[in-house]
C-alpha cells in the first residue's frame, strides 16, 4: 500500500524483532525512498510534523512518540554526515559518532583511511622487495644491475609524484575556485553598495538622532551621545539601579580596551613587526615547495648512488650525497625560519623578550633531530671516504643518543608522577608511561639490532651475510604490511554488513503476514511507527 507521497504505509507486527543494522527504519519513518533529495526529506518532514504535532491532538500520548521520532528522524537525514553515517551502520553508528572515535565511523574518513593503509601496505611490500633484492646483489647471488635492483624504489617515487602532482592540481583549481568567487562577490558588493548608499546615509542620520536620551535632558530636547562623555552621569531623574548598567558602558569599555591595544603596539618597534612577517612570509612560500624539493633531491640521491655502484661515474661520498644534504639544508632552513618566527611572535606579545635560557632550551629542542641525522651522516661519510679511522661502533654514536634522551626523560617523568600527591592521576600517567616504556622496548629492539648487524657486516664483511644483517627490517616491513592490511580491510568491509540479510528478516519471519511486495523491508516495532 502507498501513501500520497508514495512511501509505504504497511501494518507492521510489533512482535519480530528489529535486524542487528537497521539502515531504512528513519526513511520508513519519513515515508521516502533511500534515494530520497534534501528537498523531499523536508516535503515529508513538514507533512508528518504537522500531522502529528502535539498541540493538533493533545490528548494523543502516541502523536507525541511519533513527533519526536519524526524530528529525530529529520535531523538524523537532514544532516549529510550523519546520514552517510546512518545509511552504512545504522542508529548505533550514529549514536556512536559523538564519542570519541565517532570520526571513523564518517564513510568518507573510513575509506580515507583504509586507502592510506592500503597503499601503506603495499608501500611496505616494495621495500620488502628492494632489501631482499639488494641483499642478494651486494652478497653475489645474483649479478643485475643496480639500476634493476632499485626498480621499487622507481615504483615508489612515480606513486609520489603522482600524489603530489594531483595535490597541486588539487590546490590550483581551488585557488582559481575562490579567486573566481572573491571576483564575482566584490562585483556584487560593489552594485549592492552603489544602489543602497543613499538608504544607508539615511539610516545614519537616524541613528545620530536615535540615540539614547538622558530622562535629565529629555526636556531640553537634547539628544546628545553617552559615548561622547565616557559616561551619563546619575542623576536623581535618572537612578541607576542594582545590576543594571547603562546600554552605552560595553562599547565604552571595549573602545578603551581597544585603545589600550593600539597604544602597546605602538610602542613595538616597527622593525621588529616588519621582520616578524617577513619571515612568516618567507616560511609559507618556502614550505609549499619544499614537497617538491624533497621529492627531488630524494629521486636525484638515488640515482646518484645507482650511478656510482653501477661504475658510470667516479664521483666521491661526499658528492653523491650532496643531494641528501640538500634535504638537510632545506629542513634546517624551514626550522630555521619556524624558530624565529616564534621568538618574534613571542617578543611581540610578551612584555619581556626571552631570556637566554629560554632560547637555548627552544633552539636544543627544535634542531635536535636534525643535529643527530646530520652528524650521523657525516661521520659515515668520513668514514666511507678513508679520512678517519674510527671503529665502526664509534661512527654509529649519534646514534645511540636518542635511546638515552628517551630514557632520561621516561625516568624524570616517572619521578614527577611518584611525587603527584593524587593518586589516580598518578595511577592514570603511570599507564600512559608504562605504555610508553613497552614502546620504546619494542622500537629499540628493532633499530638497535640492525644497527648492531649493520656495525658487524661493515667491520668483517665477509662474516656475515648482508640478508641477515637484514632481518630486523623484514621482520618490522612485514608487521607494518600485515597491520596496514588488516586495518584496511576492517574499515572497507569488517564493520560493513550484508544489508539483503538484514532485509530478508521479515520474509524468513513465520509471523509475516503482509503481501510478497513488502517482503523484504525490514519490521519497525509500534514504538518506532506511524500508523
Amino acid at each position: 500500500m502507498r501513501n500520497s507521497d508514495g512511501g509505504s504505509e504497511r501494518t507492521l507486527n510489533p512482535e519480530t524483532p528489529l535486524p542487528a543494522r537497521d539502515t531504512v527504519g528513519l526513511y520508513t519513518v519519513l515515508g521516502v525512498d533511500q534515494r530520497a533529495t534534501p528537498v523531499e526529506l523536508k516535503r515529508a518532514y513538514r507533512r508528518l510534523a504537522l500531522q502529528h504535532h502535539p498541540d493538533r491532538n493533545p490528548g494523543a500520548a502516541a502523536d507525541g512518540r511519533n513527533f519526536v521520532r519524526i524530528q529525530y528522524a529529520y535531523d538524523v537525514l537532514s544532516d549529510e554526515r550523519k546520514r552517510r553515517i546512518y545509511d552504512r551502520y545504522g542508529e548505533m553508528g550514529v549514536q556512536m559518532a559523538g564519542r570519541v572515535g565517532g570520526e571513523l565511523l564518517d564513510p568518507q574518513v573510513s575509506n580515507m583511511l583504509s586507502g592510506f593503509a592500503f597503499v601503506s601496505s603495499l608501500v611496505a611490500l616494495l621495500f620488502v622487495i628492494f632489501f631482499a633484492v639488494l641483499a642478494q646483489r651486494v652478497d653475489r647471488r645474483i649479478n643485475w644491475p643496480y639500476s634493476v635492483v632499485f626498480t621499487p624504489l622507481w615504483a615508489v617515487d612515480l606513486a609520489i609524484m603522482i600524489v603530489v602532482a594531483w595535490a597541486l592540481l588539487k590546490r590550483a583549481m581551488a585557488g582559481f575556485d575562490s579567486t573566481q568567487g572573491n571576483t564575482e562577490a566584490a562585483a556584487a558588493s560593489s552594485s549592492s553598495s552603489s544602489s543602497y548608499a543613499t538608504t544607508d546615509d539615511e539610516d545614519a542620520v537616524s541613528d545620530d538622532h536615535d540615540g539614547p536620551i538622558n530622562a535629565a535632558n529629555a526636556g531640553t530636547g537634547a539628544s546628545e551621545s553617552p559615548s561622547a562623555f565616557g559616561s551619563a552621569p546619575a542623576t536623581d531623574a535618572t537612578p541607576l539601579l542594582d545590576g543594571a548598567s547603562p546600554s552605552y558602558s560595553s562599547s565604552s569599555s571595549s573602545n578603551s580596551a581597544r585603545r589600550r591595544r593600539r597604544s602597546r603596539r605602538r610602542h613595538h618597534h616597527p622593525r621588529l613587526r616588519n621582520l616578524r612577517k617577513f619571515v612568516q612570509t618567507q616560511l609559507a612560500c618556502l614550505a609549499k615547495a619544499a614537497p617538491i624539493a624533497y621529492l627531488l633531491l630524494l629521486v636525484l640521491f638515488q640515482v646518484s648512488i645507482v650511478l656510482k655502484l653501477d661504475g658510470h661515474v667516479n664521483w666521491s661520498v661526499w658528492r653523491v650525497a650532496v643531494p641528501w644534504l640538500g634535504i638537510e639544508a632545506i629542513h634546517g632552513l624551514l626550522l630555521t625560519l619556524q624558530l624565529l618566527a616564534a621568538i618574534l611572535k613571542a617578543s611581540e606579545g610578551a612584555a619581556a623578550a626571552p631570556t637566554a635560557r629560554q632560547l637555548l632550551a627552544v633552539s636544543l629542542d627544535t634542531y635536535w633531530w636534525l643535529f643527530i641525522r646530520v652528524l650521523q651522516v657525516v661521520l659515515v661519510l668520513l668514514r666511507l671516504n678513508h679520512s678517519i679511522s674510527w671503529h665502526w661502533a664509534l661512527v654509529f654514536a649519534p646514534s645511540y643518543l636518542p635511546a638515552l634522551r628517551t630514557i632520561v626523560t621516561l625516568c624524570l617523568l616517572r619521578k614527577q608522577l611518584r611525587a603527584m600527591g593524587d593518586a589516580e592521576v598518578s595511577q592514570n600517567e603511570g599507564a600512559i608511561v608504562l605504555a610508553s616504556v613497552v614502546a620504546f622496548v619494542i622500537a629499540a629492539s628493532f633499530v638497535y639490532s640492525f644497527v648492531a648487524l649493520l656495525i658487524w657486516k661493515l667491520s668483517l664483511p665477509s662474516a656475515i651475510r648482508l640478508a641477515l644483517v637484514l632481518v630486523p627490517v623484514f621482520i618490522a616491513l612485514a608487521i607494518l604490511c600485515c597491520l596496514c592490511t588488516c586495518l584496511s580491510c576492517c574499515l572497507a568491509y569488517g564493520m560493513h554488513a550484508p544489508l539483503d540479510d538484514e532485509r530478508d528478516v521479515e520474509s524468513n519471519s513465520p509471523n509475516n503476514n503482509n503481501d510478497n511486495n513488502d517482503a523484504s523491508m525490514p519490521f519497525i516495532p509500534s514504538s518506532r511507527r506511524i500508523e
